[in-house]
């Protein structure tokens, strides 16, 4: 006969089961509610830290014509060790180049620019300025593109930056700037100046001899012999008369060092 009075096993543990396994879930409920707040507490901390640094950058990018050019340099050396500033630094930077009216500003942030040149929104913005009316800026922004990389490019560029020069719609501040980052560009910088040398007024070429000239480095003498070949006859004369003066000046360099 089968005791009616007794209990099944599994009733007799189905009661204490039940009560930890409320238990557990209770405490999973409990777990799963704090990391869920954790998470949002988290997110909303790394909001926060966005909103902090995006602050501080457009603070720094607003305060940048009361920098002095030693201060813009070191900020520039930091930049290029942080690099994950840039994505709140580019915004503001671009922001500034396009629409900025302080003289000062725009110069400053021309500056900082240079340690963005390999995002091309900087150096198209960069680029567009080479038009600006105000002398300083057109040249900044023009000295800051030939550190363009590689020098082939840069070349290039700097080259498109002196069209409708002939037409007088270049400002010297540009000319000047071209000249100068093409012949520090070495070769690169030679050839695209045999493209674009009757371009210039021959003014600027006058200068030009003269600059070469002054400067000079290993490219001195194939700059003077492309300008000696000027058809302006005043360029040409000045050409020519720089490289004697080197000729003449190696010459004697020469006879000195027989006598010793």
């Amino acid at each position: 006969m089968v005791n009616s009075g007794s209990k099944d096993p599994g009733q007799a543990s189905g009661r204490p089961g039940g009560i930890w396994g409320h238990l557990l879930v209770s405490a999973s409920a409990c777990l799963l509610t704090v990391s869920i707040a954790g998470s949002g507490v988290f997110l909303i901390y790394k909001a926060y830290q966005r909103y902090e640094t995006k602050s501080k950058v457009r603070a720094f990018i607003e305060s940048l014509e009361n920098r002095t050019p030693e201060e813009l340099e070191d900020r520039c050396t930091q930049l290029k060790e942080r690099p994950k500033l840039a994505e709140y630094v580019l915004p503001e930077l671009r922001r500034t180049l396009a629409s900025a009216t302080s003289e000062r500003q725009l110069c400053a942030a021309i500056e900082v620019s240079r340690a963005f040149l390999d995002n091309p929104r900087i150096s198209r913005a960069l680029f567009e300025l080479r038009r600006d009316g105000r002398e300083s800026v057109a040249g900044d922004a023009v000295r800051a593109l030939a550190g363009l990389q590689p020098p082939e490019h840069a070349a290039d560029v700097l080259g498109k930056c002196l069209e409708g020069a002939e037409s007088g719609q270049v400002v010297e501040a540009v000319i000047d700037q071209v000249c100068a980052g093409l012949f520090l560009l070495g070769e690169p910088g030679l050839q695209r100046m045999r493209e674009r040398l009757a371009s210039l007024p021959p003014e600027r070429r006058v200068w030009l001899v003269g600059y070469v000239n002054t400067v000079g480095g290993p490219y001195r003498v194939n700059w003077l012999e492309l300008l000696q070949q000027d058809p302006n006859a005043t360029v040409r004369a000045r050409a020519t008369a720089a490289l004697s003066k080197s000729e003449s000046g190696g010459s004697l360099k020469a006879m000195a060092a027989g006598r010793e």
